[in-house]
């Protein structure tokens, strides 16, 4: 695995271990500290921003093909079998937030966000687990 694809997934590992601390316990506790909320929902963006170009660099270096969207790289990773159906489904719902995040900022219930934000981080540690499989495999 390169140098740089170690990087992005340990910065992402990293990434989600600040987030999952971050969290309140009860999801309706996040309205109480704007702090708390701001820095969610940017660090999400980044963790998703980073996954999206860890799957483009899969992309581009497998020569995978062109994807038209971001959504569409996870599913050129899963038709190479780099990741599941699954997981493909789930990241591509992930780049849909990030852009919920980036241009509908106010549009974003923050207690939805961080009621779902488990689920979200689990599905962005199988991506970042299937994928160090994939290379690690291909690489034996």
């Amino acid at each position: 695995m390169s140098d740089l694809l170690v990087k992005k997934m340990l910065a992402c590992r990293d990434r989600v271990a600040k987030i999952r601390l971050a969290l309140p316990t009860r999801p309706e506790q996040i309205l109480e500290d704007e702090r708390t909320e701001s820095f969610v929902s940017f660090q999400l963006f980044l963790l998703i921003q980073d996954l999206v170009d860890l799957a483009a660099h899969l992309v581009a270096a497998r020569g995978l093909g062109l994807p038209t969207s971001q959504r569409e790289t996870f599913d050129l990773l899963a038709r190479a079998g780099l990741i599941s159906l699954t997981t493909a489904r789930e990241m591509g719902a992930m780049a849909s937030l990030r852009n919920r995040i980036a241009h509908s900022y106010g549009d974003l219930d923050p207690v939805r966000l961080v009621r779902e934000a488990p689920d979200g981080l689990g599905h962005a540690t199988q991506f970042l687990d299937e994928i160090a499989r994939s290379v690690d495999a291909a690489q034996d």
